[in-house]
């Protein structure tokens, strides 16, 4: 019964030992890189195109006069004198004055010649009505067309970096004021034991951050408040630090250190 657990446990050992011992599966590649395939772009191009606008005029006969049928009408006039006998005499035995102006037979006729009796017509021809056609849309002119390189001129590059640190850089100047009282005192304690000088012979002219590497000259501009810095190659990469800028008062000489930042 042993030799049975132990050629299990030897069955155990040797098919774990297969399995660590086995090769990683492995997949094949292929190394190859598709071919590029270069396509041209075509030229844009314009087309002109012209509309389709035909007038074609139409002449119709328009019947504006119509001829009318001429006919004989009869006109006859009949003269009618009437007498009124109960005016002459009235019940009350009165008459009527007589006057010889509006007496029967004093007036004069009046005679009213006769009409014709067929009306004299007059034909006349109407005008031609008549249309004319004009051109009122020009043709449109072919388009012109250019050709103009697409390809971009080749870059050019020069060192300009001497002739940019050779202008002055300004810097404007810090408010002191809104600086802490402890800061302050700091920085002027440190400017005094750089330079050497009584902080009451020194006058103040500003704070201002400039490179730390690479100043050669400065000049202070007291209208304007800020500070020109004369920088050389070494200031490129460097980084700003406090700078304080004093006068003496005795002589009006300047006096500058770096101060540490905080």
């Amino acid at each position: 019964m042993a030799a049975g657990r132990l050629r299990e446990a030897m069955a155990d050992v040797a098919e774990t030992l297969r399995r660590v011992f086995r090769d990683p599966p492995t997949h094949a590649l292929d190394p190859a890189l598709a071919l590029p395939v270069s396509r041209t772009v075509p030229f844009p191009r314009t087309q002109a195109r012209a509309g389709a606008l035909a007038f074609a005029p139409a002449t119709g006969e328009v019947p504006v006069l119509a001829a009318g049928l001429p006919g004989a009408v009869a006109f006859r006039w009949d003269g009618v004198l009437r007498e009124e006998p109960g005016l002459a005499q009235w019940d009350a035995g009165a008459r009527v004055c007589d006057l010889p102006l509006f007496r029967a037979g004093s007036a004069a006729r009046l005679e009213v010649p006769p009409l014709p009796r067929v009306p004299a017509v007059r034909t006349e021809a109407p005008a031609r009505y008549g249309t004319r056609s004009r051109g009122g849309l020009e043709a449109f002119p072919s388009l012109p067309t250019r050709q103009a390189s697409c390809s971009l001129a080749a870059p050019r590059a020069r060192r300009g970096l001497e002739a940019v640190l050779a202008l002055p850089v300004a810097f404007q100047g810090e408010d002191i004021p809104s600086l802490s009282k402890a800061l302050w005192m700091r920085y002027t304690l440190k400017l005094v034991k750089e330079t050497g000088q009584n902080i009451r012979n020194l006058d103040v002219l500003g704070l201002y951050r400039i490179p730390a590497k690479g100043v050669r000259q400065v000049h202070h501009q007291a209208a304007t408040g800020r500070l020109l810095v004369a920088l050389g190659p070494e200031a490129e990469g460097s980084t700003l630090a406090p700078f304080v800028l004093a006068r003496r008062k005795d002589d009006g000489s300047m006096v500058c250190c770096y101060v540490e930042e905080v």
